[in-house]
């Protein structure tokens, strides 16, 4: 493992503002790699902190999955501006009359689709860097209409952010990786380009900012208050093909990590449908004698009850083991934050659920770190939310029920 330091970023609101600040910081060059990147106003406000770092001579590469990307048209202007180059992942090669296009790719080339790139990583010269699982978007961040995502991030620096800096070279340099420029549908005229990174670069204003719902104090002096803590990390990337041309290894490497653990565990996990690997790891320890206990999502609060139908099934074995379940009531926040905490002194966090989708189909990021003092801080952050989440007892709509009764009916577990 490798020293480092680590300060978390649990607040939403300070989550952006600490972007905005590292972007602004930034002297030599800016790697970002994000999951969804949304056309809303905090989407836009750091496309326009990127434009400004591009014109300041900093090399931006920012590398977002093909999924949510093709129709964020502010990617694609971007992308014509000296200093910055956008790269889709995995993309889909027919551009438009979406979705329709999507469904039919999707029903075409449905191995190669169901592959995504789910990490989320920002690098700034290659010596600071915030991971977790935000994506970027209003609703990470606290702002516009509820509900919002209750989300961890984590900031770390020192001479671990070069090893993420080889993830992400691992993925930018990859045959999955193509230049949004030479997707495009159709060719961009200059001053189509011009009028509207010129519009973007006005949003770095308050004034203008203040008509997207963006508050001026993203904009002052003040930096982010941070605690650090020194600690030992270590960064596991699955690689680029995943699934596909390279067998998974994050079910492997969360095996590996979570055999050595003799202390109580932690598991935060917004999509839970266990695998039989997981299932048979957890048996393991329970029957080591570890007590261990899950925060997931309510039917109430998931964003894909999908995915809560198929996490139902297991809630009895679950039960039986011993683990005590914590589900998040909440119809205006949505659990989000992907976390493992093992004993007092060790942590996992990244981009991960623990569902198939996640440990199968989904490239992954995940931090194994080593800090006493802030596990102590996750932990302090975790306990309310616990205490706050009731013994599952959802109340849900009718539609969320019918939707979550579906995966009973359908074989869509894989997938999850």
């Amino acid at each position: 493992m490798i020293p480092a330091e680590f300060a978390l970023l649990d607040d939403p609101y300070a989550a952006l503002k600490l972007r905005c600040q590292l972007i602004r910081g930034a002297r030599s060059r800016i790697q970002a790699q994000y999951y969804s990147w949304e056309e809303d106003g905090s989407g836009k406000l750091l496309l326009a902190e990127l434009l400004h770092a591009a014109r300041r001579g900093v090399r931006v590469q920012l590398l977002i999955d093909d999924l949510y990307a093709g129709d964020n048209r502010f990617l694609e202007m971007v992308a014509h501006q000296p200093g910055i180059e956008v790269r889709l992942f995995n993309p889909f090669w027919l551009r438009g009359w979406r979705p329709l296009t999507l469904l039919l790719e999707g029903l075409l080339s449905f191995r190669r689709i169901n592959h995504r790139m789910h990490n989320k990583l920002l690098l700034v010269d290659g010596g600071q860097g915030v991971i977790g699982g935000r994506n970027i978007g209003d609703r990470y961040f606290g702002l516009g209409e509820p509900p919002h995502f209750v989300d961890l991030d984590l900031v770390c620096r020192g001479l671990l952010c070069q090893q993420a800096e080889q993830g992400f070279d691992l993925y930018w340099r990859s045959r999955w990786s193509h230049p949004i420029r030479h997707l495009l549908r159709r060719k961009l005229l200059p001053a189509e380009v011009a009028s509207v990174n010129g519009f973007l670069l006005t949003l770095a204003e308050p004034a203008v900012a203040a008509l997207y719902d963006l508050p001026a104090s993203l904009f002052d002096d003040e930096p982010v208050p941070l605690r650090w803590h020194a600690g030992l990390g270590e960064f596991c990337f699955d690689r680029p093909g995943k699934g596909l041309v390279f067998r998974p290894t994050m079910a492997s490497e969360l095996g590996r990590r979570l055999a050595g653990n003799l202390g109580a565990l932690t598991l935060v996990s917004p999509y839970l449908v266990l695998t039989r690997g997981l299932r048979r790891r957890l048996k393991g320890q329970r029957l080591a004698g570890v007590a261990i206990r899950i925060l997931t999502n309510s039917l109430a609060s998931t964003d894909v009850p999908l995915v809560y139908g198929a996490y139902r099934r297991h809630r009895p074995w679950l039960v039986c083991q011993g683990i005590d379940l914590y589900e998040l009531e909440s119809e205006a926040l949505s659990l989000h934050a992907k976390l493992i905490l093992m004993g007092e002194e060790e942590a996992l966090l990244g981009s991960f659920n623990l569902d198939p989708r996640s440990l199968m189909l989904n490239t992954e990021l995940m931090l194994h770190l080593n800090c006493g003092p802030l596990c102590a801080e996750l932990q302090s952050w975790l306990t309310p939310w616990l205490q706050a989440s009731a013994h599952p007892q959802p109340q849900a709509s009718a539609l969320r029920r019918l939707l979550a009764r579906v995966s009973d009916w359908l074989p869509l577990r894989p997938w999850l």
